[in-house]
């Protein structure tokens, strides 16, 4: 009797752990118009919240400084939706995005949509975006697999993610996710030579659209990749981008047009790589522009040296896990035959 006891208490202990642990939650996401280009999840009631990862809480329209809201999403095994989720959420009040009903901040913050859905679902502190360029995308919360398809029999695209780059402690006061460029950025592997010395900062935004730089990077930037492109195929500038190129002139690939890639070449030695299909927007039938902006504000390190917009993240796979402190991405996705609009949303069994 005596030997059973050990092996029936960690047997209890096991039976309690595995009760303990929830699944992760599954959301449609759906990128707004143009003008804004905010990417949205229906999180109440089927109602859109906008995605913002440097917003520190989730906020909604309330009397007073905050109140208690009940937010929905799918259980998930990575592949299809299994069960519908409702849980209760503290949210901060503040007035609306246009369009939306609230905002799911994804912050590092203990008040941020992830890391209430960790406490409520006993999940991983982790998040999965797939931002799409047109119709739906897909966000998971909690960590786990993230399958796209068809077809049935293809691996999870979590094994195609980069190794993990460590997150940098927050920014000027900014709860946002910023990492280290501790290589600078390379133009078609030519490093781009940027004054001062030290690694940039760069940010992650899904609330800008394109990629802005701050002006004593984003000069040097544009004047390298404008040498590399040469001028066969320019074009006028069309606003709010500097470098214009007739479309018709630009080889397609499954990557985008055939340009200079961007490698943003961060700490670690892992590049976070921009092709063509998320460096040149299609601003009209005939014209693609390069689609990296200048920021405003001044020089110097009170403001990051780059902050990627939502379009240079669309149909990759970014992962935000705060337990580890560490982003990891995916390649371009379209290169690989798929996209962030290809996951499966029938509800499984």
């Amino acid at each position: 009797m005596w030997q059973s006891k050990p092996a029936l208490v960690l047997l209890l202990l096991a039976v309690s752990t595995a009760a303990t642990v929830g699944k992760p939650l599954l959301t449609k996401v759906t990128k707004g118009v143009a003008s804004t280009a905010l990417y949205t999840a229906p999180l109440s009631a089927g109602r859109p919240l906008v995605l913002d990862l440097s917003a520190p809480a989730i906020t909604t329209p309330c009397s007073g400084q905050t109140t208690t809201v009940t937010l929905s999403a799918n259980s998930t095994d990575g592949s299809n939706p299994l069960s519908p989720v409702s849980f209760a959420a503290t949210a901060t009040c503040a007035a609306a995005p246009s369009g939306a009903v609230g905002v799911a901040g994804l912050a590092r913050s203990s008040a941020s949509f992830p890391a209430q859905v960790a406490s409520t679902q006993k999940v991983a502190n982790s998040f999965a975006l797939c931002l799409p360029s047109g119709g739906v995308g897909a966000a998971i919360f909690g960590g786990g697999p993230f399958f796209l398809a068809p077809p049935a029999d293809r691996p999870a695209i979590t094994t195609l993610l980069s190794d993990g780059v460590p997150l940098r402690q927050p920014f000027s006061g900014n709860p946002g996710y910023f990492v280290s460029a501790t290589n600078g950025i390379a133009i078609g592997g030519t490093r781009v030579a940027v004054s001062g010395s030290g690694a940039l900062v760069v940010g992650l935004s899904t609330t800008i659209p394109y990629a802005q730089l701050r002006s004593d990077v984003y000069r040097p930037f544009i004047t390298a990749f404008d040498r590399a492109m040469g001028s066969s195929a320019k074009v006028a500038a069309v606003a709010p981008f500097e470098l214009c190129y007739d479309s018709s002139k630009l080889s397609p690939t499954l990557s985008g047009y055939s340009v200079p890639q961007v490698d943003v070449m961060l700490e670690g030695g892992t590049n976070f790589t921009v092709v063509g299909g998320n460096s040149m927007a299609q601003v009209n039938s005939g014209t693609a522009c390069f689609a990296f902006v200048q920021a405003g504000g001044g020089t110097g390190g009170a403001a990051p040296a780059v902050v990627i917009g939502g379009f240079q993240m669309e149909n990759k796979l970014v992962v935000l896990d705060n337990d580890k402190k560490m982003l990891s991405f995916t390649p371009y996705l379209p290169a690989r035959g798929f996209s962030c609009s290809n996951f499966n949303f029938t509800r499984a069994g």
